[in-house]
């Protein structure tokens, strides 16, 4: 990542939160919530840019060695955020828990209750669950399972649930690595893990006891396990088995996930290029996973895209829109605007949205307000994003990626047309291979690699660059205006 990207980032940031702390002084966001994203900025352009320098490049020269190199990066900047989040909340709220803690509540009551009755001896722990929680989703009984084993083992503690958590996020910035060098080669496969390693917003959720971590991790495990099975010469039957169970295990952690997941290897065992899937290939891994699939989980994948597709046809998301615009804040407040939200706004918009909160028009919305530095990252590299897609498609080459590009454009459509499409949080299972594409896009600019659109040359992208850049500033202030006009407070 050359430095007249992270310098133009870097800019635009301090410039957008300069205009909108001096247009809407009255509701300026907090000192530390302008630290976290100063900070979140700062680590990840500068230290991005020190980590893909050739220096840095001759530090690692081999694949072990940058795969460890990566996971201890990854992993000490989560374990800082989640100890300043433990402490944070231990000070200010009394509890691991923290703000907004619904959810986080709710796992750990009944993470409890799994450990309890480990502690009696009793092994049905889902028996358990339902017990207490008839009405509770499959897709959050995995995760509290997850959780109350690990407080069987470790005396309910929360603190190594996010240890654990930085482990694991650590390790998913691994497997990125080694997916997108087995799809793009060693330089962008660098890139990419290094992206996820400073991305500020998978730190947070290691220091919350919400299930995003957990979840990025199956997804990117999946579809690691899943292109390598694929792509390899050796191909074994058995291979396919436990690909099977980690989109099992999807079910249990987010329906709509391990859906995507079923159908984007069926999508691509069918449709990948012939120079990656043989045609006996295509047939042996077709028929088993056909078969598997239909023996374990055809009733349950059945009922749950039927009730997906209902609640689409059922305009739930307007619907829940409209409550949105007559919901009252904790400031008495309501956003007229948000009606307007849907489909046909957050589509084009998928791979930048959230934009970055960089007003405080009441006391809430804490996690917006922290991770604003982290969307706004997103916003830039999002610019990446969309070009590497144009080039995949202009040049035919989409089929030689389609396991991870089915897998992420398959969930960010389930995420345009529920009522979560502008929510951070929701985002996270899709953003790896978003910056492993975003990765791509790089190295499509700084090769100055020509496109079929009138681009062609690397002086060219820059200027474009530039472009996204500026359309990246009047997005933040937009944001800000459309969050404090809604509300009638300007």
């Amino acid at each position: 990542m050359p430095k007249w990207i992270s310098n133009k980032a870097l800019l635009v940031y301090f410039l957008a939160l300069l205009v909108v702390s001096a247009i809407y002084n009255a509701y300026l966001l907090p000192w530390y919530y302008m630290l976290s994203g100063i900070l979140s900025i700062f680590v990840f352009f500068y230290f991005g840019n020190s980590l893909t320098s050739k220096r840095s490049a001759l530090k690692c020269p081999s694949s072990k060695r940058f795969e460890k190199h990566i996971f201890w990066v990854a992993f000490v900047w989560r374990f800082i955020w989640m100890t300043i989040i433990y402490a944070v909340f231990m000070q200010y709220y009394g509890d691991a828990l923290g703000f907004d803690n619904l959810d986080s509540a709710a796992y750990n009551w009944l993470a409890e209750i799994v450990a309890d009755s480990l502690r009696e001896g009793n092994i049905h722990v889902y028996d358990e669950i339902i017990k207490n929680d008839p009405k509770i989703d499959i897709s959050d009984v995995g995760y509290a399972i997850y959780v109350g084993f690990v407080y069987y083992l470790s005396g309910s503690s929360i603190f190594v649930v996010r240890l654990l958590k930085c482990a694991i996020s650590a390790f998913t910035c691994v497997l990125v690595y080694r997916l997108a060098v087995r799809n793009f080669g060693e330089d962008v496969g660098r890139v990419a893990a290094i992206f996820c390693a400073l991305w500020p917003n998978f730190c947070y959720y290691c220091g919350t006891l919400l299930k995003e971590t957990e979840m990025v991790f199956l997804s990117v495990l999946f579809v690691e396990q899943a292109d390598q099975m694929l792509r390899t010469r050796n191909f074994s039957a058995w291979k396919v088995v436990p690909i099977l169970l980690i989109s099992g295990a999807l079910f249990t952690i987010r329906t709509p996930l391990a859906i995507v997941s079923i159908l984007c290897l069926l999508f691509s065992i069918f449709m990948s290029s012939t120079r990656i899937v043989s045609w006996g290939k295509r047939i042996a891994i077709g028929v088993l996973a056909v078969g598997l699939i239909g023996v374990t989980m055809g009733n349950r994948i059945q009922e749950e895209a039927n009730g997906l597709m209902a609640k689409v046809s059922s305009g739930e998301q307007q619907k829940n829109m409209e409550w949105r615009a007559v919901r009252v804040d904790a400031a008495g407040h309501q956003n007229k605007f948000a009606k307007y939200a849907g489909a046909a706004v957050f589509a084009p918009l998928i791979f930048s949205i959230p934009f970055p909160t960089m007003v405080s028009p009441y006391d809430g919305q804490y996690v917006q307000k922290l991770l604003h530095g982290g969307n706004f990252i997103k916003n830039i590299l999002s610019g990446f994003t969309i070009l590497a897609l144009f080039a995949m498609l202009f040049s035919g080459q989409w089929r030689d990626h389609l396991l991870p590009l089915s897998f992420m454009l398959g969930y960010v459509v389930v995420l345009v047309m529920s009522v979560f499409a502008q929510s951070e949080r929701f985002h996270q299972p899709a953003m790896p291979f978003e910056f492993m594409f975003a990765a791509y896009g790089l190295s499509i600019v700084l090769q100055g690699i020509p496109l079929k659109i009138g681009i062609g040359n690397r002086a060219t992208y820059k200027r474009w660059f530039t472009y996204w850049c500026v359309f990246t500033f009047f997005a933040a202030l937009v944001w800000s205006w459309f969050k404090l006009a809604g509300r009638g407070l300007v």
